[in-house]
């Protein structure tokens, strides 16, 4: 192989293995934040006396913070108290990222561990590869929304309002019927 084929051969191959490297973001991380909230959508308001969500700070699995009035601010948000060796918690997470994937960048959706489950989330994020986020929180953030074990599934209403709760879990159906009563119809 002549000098000249060689380096071109040697090129490629790096570009190859660029290329196939992947990107380096962290499953559950900040690039799996939703985007902007689609033109045009708008939300019913909560129901009078619904109770304010406890607010909270949290740390995403590539080590990025948030905070749920951020988070809850323009669109509603599920969050889903999770945990790596949970088998049922898995499958929670799975249904209610489909029911949130339905409604597009209307609805977030934030998986929740505890913090002694910091190093085997980013395996149960990799496995599960539903791009949306999870966050490390304190045991303090899981008490006040009642998590005592995983799974628990919490709908806040857009600007922070507590609108149900589910111990166990939830199915991707009945949690998506709630998600698009959530939803303003359109005007005509």
């Amino acid at each position: 192989m002549s000098g000249g084929a060689r380096v071109l051969l040697l090129l490629g191959l790096a570009l190859l293995l660029a290329g196939c490297g992947g990107d380096d973001e962290t499953p559950g991380g900040a690039a799996d934040l939703p985007g902007p909230v689609p033109a045009g959508t708008t939300f019913k308001d909560p129901p009078p006396g619904a109770l304010s969500a406890p607010p909270f700070a949290a740390e995403l699995l590539d080590g990025t913070r948030v905070r749920g009035a951020d988070l809850w601010r323009e669109r509603p948000l599920v969050l889903v108290f999770t945990a790596s060796w949970c088998d049922r918690c898995a499958d929670v997470h799975a249904e209610a990222a489909r029911a949130v994937d339905e409604h597009g960048d209307a609805i977030g959706l934030l998986g929740i561990v505890a913090e002694d489950d910091r190093e085997p989330a980013l395996g149960y994020a990799e496995e599960l590869d539903l791009g949306h986020p999870v966050a490390v929180a304190a045991e303090r953030v899981w008490l006040n929304y009642a998590a005592r074990e995983p799974p628990v599934v919490v709908l806040v209403a857009r600007g922070g309002k507590v609108l149900r709760g589910w111990s166990g879990g939830v199915g991707a159906s009945t949690l998506s019927r709630r998600l698009a009563e959530l939803l303003a119809p359109e005007p005509r």
